[in-house]
């Protein structure tokens, strides 16, 4: 019996300790592909979403709100590129048409924080430290 509650109690703390929260997420985040330099700064209030080029040309930005929830993050209003190239910026009226209310996975993997946006094609946002 002791045995079962040292594992109870051991379980529950680590479940604890690995919990994120919202003061947690904010930061600034960054994927890096092929074809693309993604960032995304979390604010308190709002996100910032930046998509530069392989030569460090901006091609997109953008700001709304976003929120959280059961370790979760949701974007509104949010384009998603998946590492595709952008020959030429992209402005945000001819991004209307792709931006979406987006919820993607958040946990910690070795101390940093990860947005997972697409598991299969290893697209994650990793935390700057």
């Amino acid at each position: 019996m002791k045995k079962l509650i040292v594992s109870v109690v051991l379980g529950l703390t680590t479940t604890i300790s690995c919990s994120i929260n919202k003061k947690d997420l904010l930061g600034t985040y960054s994927f890096t592909g092929k074809n693309i330099i993604d960032s995304l700064i979390i604010k308190e209030d709002i996100y910032i979403h930046k998509i530069y080029n392989k030569n460090s040309e901006l091609m997109y930005q953008a700001k709304d709100n976003w929120s959280f929830a059961k370790d979760r993050i949701n974007l509104e209003e949010f384009y998603n590129n998946e590492d595709n190239e952008l020959q030429e910026p992209l402005s945000n009226t001819d991004a209307k048409k792709f931006l979406m209310l987006a919820s993607y996975p958040i946990y910690r993997q070795n101390d940093q924080i990860i947005i997972e946006v697409h598991a299969d094609e290893n697209i994650v946002y990793k935390k700057n430290k």
